[in-house]
């Protein structure tokens, strides 16, 4: 009887990591925009319970932005945001981001002032009339369950073209 009972909890055990129960739900990131307000004067509403973002609004225009080496963005439509983990006491070095199909490891998007990584990171995603919502997911640390929260642009927001046009 011990035996079957032991071999009963294992299996629990094994089933709790491997589907990941065990991970561990934080609160949602705070999300603000970013300071140079990439994109422009654009409205911003932020539910934190809902993980998402709301920006822009009727005929507020997301301004064309240039190219911008030194953050690695081609020229376009985009909006900058900084996202900030929701705890101070998270170990970073594990964290990972998914935008775009692609994954990124801790140190490739994680701002880092000498060496140190900071608790908060900036996107600038691509928007246009016919692709207005973006998606991102982030995992804080081992451990953690896995956050995804969604960018919308609000109908009726309107696009600045290259030549500086408003559609």
């Amino acid at each position: 009887m011990k035996k079957k009972v032991f071999l009963t909890m294992m299996l629990t055990l094994c089933l709790f990591f491997v589907c990941g129960c065990g991970a561990k739900n934080l609160e949602s990131a705070s999300i603000v925009r970013d300071e140079a307000r990439v994109g422009g004067s654009l409205s911003f509403v932020y539910d934190q319970n809902g993980k998402t973002v709301y920006i822009g609004g009727e005929n507020e225009v997301v301004q064309y932005s240039a190219k911008d080496e030194s953050r690695g963005l081609e020229e376009g439509n985009r909006v900058g945001l900084k996202v900030t983990a929701p705890n101070e006491k998270l170990e970073l070095e594990s964290a990972t981001l998914e935008m775009n199909g692609i994954t990124y490891s801790a140190k490739e998007f994680l701002e880092s002032v000498e060496g140190n990584l900071q608790r908060f990171f900036y996107v600038y995603p691509y928007f246009s009339k016919n692709d207005d919502i973006v998606k991102f997911c982030v995992k804080w640390q081992d451990g953690t369950k896995e956050q995804c929260y969604k960018i919308y642009i609000v109908e009726g927001t309107r696009f600045m073209d290259k030549s500086g046009n408003v559609e």
